[in-house]
């Protein structure tokens, strides 16, 4: 084994992007406090928590250390240790009279009925849960056709979905809605597909990281919006001006009044008010602190509905 392959085996564990936010925040640590302990950028820190890149070597093992949730406080105090004395052991009971072998009989044949009803159950709930994601339409079929019976549901909760299937499922469930997000987001459709296209493409050839992470369609989304956002879709001239607004005077005017906002605050508001993501969320997408996810929040939902009264 090389000394890199050592070395990555030994690295410590981090958990999820956004999840490194949380355990920062809760420390009350910024993204210049986290820099200039381990020795990089703010623009790096940011990356660590979107889940971009991730730290490696030295750097890795400070980070960790950095946002390790600290210790938990005991439960009895110091005081109340010392004065409580030790209660002398009470004598162990007698072990119990061995059973007859007819009595080991019945009660092993009872160990196993439970065992085979605790195995029915999680079946069961795996199944259920599956079918709440959406992750597959197969699960949902098998258990209406067969109204949950224990042997069709072992077989289809034990299949696993290969790469390409896991691929093409969280394309055909995210890829529209995807779509309309990017086109509120610039206001163009050629450019909103694209944006989308690329997203994919990307998480495609980084599938092994986007299949493990907490939220496989956050990660597209972030992808998506990123390049729908970029400004140097302006210096092309297909996407220079953007395209004729719905012909709806309701939906125009929304479309419009979007379109007026910063391109953050955009983002912002179709995050929390569109997706439906909460606050602390938004704001690790978004790359912005907690309040000042919070204050783009605002300000956006005013400029609304100063243009749009009926949707204060």
């Amino acid at each position: 084994m090389t000394r890199s392959t050592t070395d990555e085996a030994a690295a410590p564990q981090l958990p999820s992007p956004k999840e490194r936010r949380r355990l920062r925040e809760a420390k009350s640590l910024s993204e210049e406090q986290v820099a200039a302990a381990v020795g990089v950028t703010r623009a790096t820190v940011r990356s660590w928590e979107t889940g971009r890149t991730s730290p490696r070597g030295r750097k890795r093992a400070l980070y960790a250390k950095l946002i390790a949730p600290g210790p938990k406080a005991p439960t009895t105090t110091p005081s109340a240790v010392v004065a409580v004395a030790p209660a002398p052991p009470e004598p162990l009971p007698a072990p119990p009279p061995a059973p007859a072998p007819e009595t080991r009989a019945t009660v092993a044949a009872q160990a196993e009925a439970e065992s085979a009803a605790e195995d029915k159950r999680a079946s069961t709930a795996k199944i259920a849960a599956e079918d709440k994601r959406g992750s597959t339409g197969e699960i949902a079929a098998e258990d209406k056709k067969e109204g949950g019976a224990e042997g069709g549901a072992e077989t289809v909760g034990e299949r696993r979905l290969s790469p390409a299937e896991a691929f093409d499922e969280l394309y055909a469930r995210t890829a529209p809605a995807l779509v309309r997000q990017a086109y509120l987001l610039t206001g163009r459709r050629a450019l909103a597909r694209e944006s989308v296209e690329r997203a994919f493409q990307l998480a495609w050839h980084r599938w092994p990281e986007v299949a493990v992470d907490r939220d496989p369609a956050g990660w597209v989304r972030a992808a998506a919006y990123e390049y729908a956002m970029s400004p140097w879709h302006r210096l092309r001239r297909a996407h220079r001006h953007p395209d004729a607004p719905p012909t709806e005077p309701g939906k125009r005017a929304l479309f419009d009044a979007l379109l007026d906002l910063p391109p953050a605050y955009r983002r912002t508001l179709l995050l929390y008010d569109g997706v439906g993501l909460d606050l602390p969320e938004t704001a690790a997408e978004t790359e912005a602190s907690t309040p000042a996810a919070a204050g783009r929040l605002m300000t956006a939902r005013a400029a609304v509905a100063e243009r749009l009264p009926e949707l204060a």
